[in-house]
């Protein structure tokens, strides 16, 4: 094991095509008024919009500064999306502010977050900046319901429990590569994204194979109908220099062909000794609109990290748990300088095709490839020889993972009588396959107070393979969902059904040398009733179901079945007409059956025994309670528990998922007045004791932090300055020591990120 106690997945090939058609009598839709979406032009007016795109909007008057920030409004202006055809905010578009009314991800349909009937958090790109925050962990900070730093602040990688469960990690709605062995695992650029969305609760009945506490869909920047253009350089904390570009808008007078290009380079060290945090990254995308009602975007992205150090974990003995010599500090480093380093490669490219048929149907096709490599050679901390020495393994690491991701979708917005449909029927597919090479050693211990470096390692070609294997996985899947309208009343109903087939050879020590392999189909689902309020209240009530897919067999030789859960969600939502804030508040029960763990007889191999189960209630505020005031706040209490364990865990809370958490984060911003410009933002977050293994032996401590920031927009000095923008942000202020995770026991535990500031300066034009 290099990343996980139980280290198996694997994948085997398959393919598959969708072709799907819906006639509905014409006569059923004069019955009632059509949803908003599918309102077009009178007859005489469609034909020319189909042979014309959509035309930039006239550019607005010049205005000063001042008039500008007065007309800034409480409830968010939205730059239209590609193919939109101007209008408000699109699912998948860019949001003014931290609060976004539109979401796509819980039901792969342009839907109203207010009537959705499940949980879903979202991280606009405003707040991502207003926060500082430079990867998809730090976007997470104040989102409820978000374990995050599992591995620690020096991981070069994402990984996210959501309400105690794994949560897989989607792309623009695709799911991204994921080998659950070692590290070849893309990391997606926060710059080059629109927003982060966390759908919560089971979600397999539109994705597919997932535990059931939710997934993560990042959704990138796309061209947009307006020009724009954005250059800005960070400077901060351990010698950071960063530059960063977004610039993009139509490529013709017409606006049938849009463009965007964003970038970013970062040359770094880190808070920990001889660690750098390096980075490159480009994202090229582009819009061809022949007609009105067809568009199609190719999306693309390459990013290289490049760095010497690497520092995952640090035991518990020296970092929290009492002892003689006190905690290192966040500096200290317990590898091997100029020994230690680690590549990453990634690259992805894909389009998005979308097309109207009439007032009726609609045709969505999402397809991508993406692939990423790693190459890693480390220490890793093994545990304590005395209250000084930590025991270490020297580790290398190669690993590849690549996959196409392909989703189809046919919308049909219809009416029966006095019920208002929006059905979605779909196909998607996934293939992946991956290989991985781990090789480990002993080597000397170190001093943590007082470390000597220069250790003898071997080089990887004189050991022997611990893991050495090829992996292999695809899913083919097909669903259908109905929105209905009945008057204020909305009930969404989806169903699914799933063939994987998954397998590997190991060719190595572990697994044990031989091919393993399993086919498994499942069906899964979800129910939801909402009812919207005149006032903008919408309470809802939903039960969904998952199922996840298990490699490999136990020392008999039998196979596994999927691991199942089920989960119940009832909540409200309140959003205040003519406000531009979001109340939710939700109580879930989930369950998940059939769990992996250790066999207590021979730990090499799983057994098919445990249950757990994660009741919790949830607490979210977002967006302005004035103009000048933005706020996200979110609380989240979860009672985690092993409910069944061969291993005897029963009775336990679940490892790492904290039983409390919650945080707060304001930002106030003056439009008159000599403040007139000045922005300042102040955060807290806590994080409640967490188990740091499966029998509850130990106990990370309870943190709390401090962020604030302070910006200034130039414009409001004088108008020449128009464009310019300042930022400043310190995350931990008060620069507070404490231990993020211990990801499976004191050997393995992380520390969390210190103080940093971290400046910014933006000019923006177009």
């Amino acid at each position: 094991m290099f990343r996980r106690t139980a280290l198996a997945a694997g994948y085997v090939a398959g393919s598959g095509l969708f072709v799907l058609s819906v006639v509905m009598p014409r006569e059923s839709v004069a019955q009632s008024a059509l949803p908003p979406v599918t309102v077009e032009a009178p007859k005489h007016q469609q034909q020319a919009r189909r042979t014309q795109p959509a035309r930039r909007a006239a550019r607005p008057a010049r205005t000063t500064p001042r008039s500008i920030a007065n007309r800034a409004p409480a409830q968010a202006q939205n730059v239209p999306a590609p193919g939109s055809g101007g209008g408000g905010e699109r699912g998948n578009g860019p949001v003014t502010g931290y609060l976004a009314s539109q979401s796509v991800t819980a039901t792969k349909t342009d839907t109203p977050v207010l009537t959705t009937p499940q949980s879903i958090s979202i991280v606009t790109q405003d707040q991502i900046q207003a926060q500082g925050a430079q990867n998809i962990t730090e976007a997470l900070r104040y989102t409820p319901g978000v374990t995050i730093e599992s591995f620690g602040a020096n991981a070069f990688f994402d990984e996210f429990k959501l309400r105690g469960f794994t949560a897989p990690r989607y792309l623009d709605g695709l799911r991204l590569p994921t080998d659950t062995t070692t590290f070849a695992v893309p990391r997606i650029e926060t710059y080059g994204l629109e927003r982060i969305e966390v759908l919560k609760g089971p979600s397999s009945g539109l994705y597919g194979q997932s535990d059931p506490g939710g997934l993560l869909n990042l959704v990138s920047k796309r061209p947009t109908e307006t020009p724009h253009y954005e250059i800005e350089g960070s400077f901060g904390s351990f010698d950071r220099f960063q530059g960063a570009f977004d610039i993009g808008g139509p490529a013709d007078k017409d606006g049938r062909f849009l463009y965007r290009i964003v970038g970013l380079g970062r040359d770094s060290n880190s808070q920990t000794d001889f660690v750098q945090d390096n980075k490159l990254f480009i994202a090229p995308s582009f819009t061809w609109r022949p007609t009105y009602d067809t568009s199609f975007t190719v999306l693309s992205q390459y990013q290289k990290v490049d760095n010497k150090g690497y520092q995952q974990y640090v035991p518990g003995q020296v970092s929290f748990l009492p002892n003689p010599n006190g905690h290192i500090p966040y500096s200290r480093y317990l590898g091997e300088p100029g020994l230690d380093g680690y590549h990453l490669e990634q690259f992805a490219v894909g389009y998005a095709f979308e097309h109207r048929f009439d007032n009726i149907f609609q045709f969505r096709q999402n397809l991508r490839y993406t692939q990423v490599s790693n190459d890693l050679a480390s220490v890793r901390t093994e545990g304590m020889v005395t209250d000084r020495l930590v025991a270490r393994t020297y580790n290398y690491v190669k690993a590849n993972a690549a996959n196409v991701a392909l989703d189809n979708q046919l919308q049909a917005d219809f009416a029966t009588g006095p019920l208002v449909h929006k059905v979605l029927a779909g196909v998607d597919y996934f293939d992946l396959w991956a290989n991985t090479d781990y090789r480990t050693t002993p080597i000397a211990p170190i001093d943590a107070y007082s470390p000597v470096y220069g250790t003898a390692v071997p080089s990887a070609s004189s050991l022997a393979p611990f893991i050495l294997r090829d992996d292999r996985q695809s899913q083919l899947g097909a669903y259908l969902q109905d929105q209905i309208k009945l008057d204020r009343w909305t009930l969404t109903m989806s169903g699914r059904q799933d063939w994987v087939s998954s397998g590997f050879t190991s060719m190595a020590f572990y697994p044990p040398a031989g091919h393993y392999s399993r086919d498994d189909s499942a069906q899964t689902g979800r129910i939801g009733l909402s009812y919207l309020f005149d006032i903008g209240l919408a309470p809802y009530v939903s039960y969904a179901t998952s199922f996840t897919p298990n490699l490999g067999a136990d020392s008999a030789g039998r196979s596994f079945r999927p691991t199942t859960g089920e989960g119940a969600e009832v909540g409200v939502k309140f959003k205040p007409n003519g406000s531009n804030f979001m109340v939710t508040a939700a109580a879930f029960d989930i369950r998940q059956q059939d769990v992996l763990t250790a066999d207590p007889i021979n730990p090499l191999f799983n057994v098919q025994t445990d249950a757990v189960r994660v009741r919790g209630l949830e607490l979210e505020l977002k967006g302005n309670l004035t103009r000048e005031f933005e706020i996200t706040a979110g609380y989240t209490h979860l009672d985690p528990r092993v409910t069944t364990s061969i291993a005897g865990y029963a009775g336990k809370y679940m490892m790492n998922t904290a039983q409390d958490q919650g945080a707060v984060w304001g930002k106030y911003t003056w439009y008159d007045g000599a403040l007139a410009g000045l922005g300042l933002g102040l955060g807290v977050r806590y994080v409640g004791d967490t188990y740091g293994d499966n029998f509850n032996t130990f106990v990370i401590p309870s943190y709390a932090l401090l962020d604030a920031s302070v910006s200034y927009d130039f414009a409001y000095l004088r108008p020449d300055l128009k464009g310019w923008k300042a930022q400043v942000n310190v995350t931990n202020l008060t620069d507070h020591f404490y231990v993020a995770s211990c990801l499976t026991g004191l050997p393995y535990c992380g520390l969390g990120n210190g103080r940093t500031v971290l400046g910014t300066m933006k000019y923006t034009w177009n």
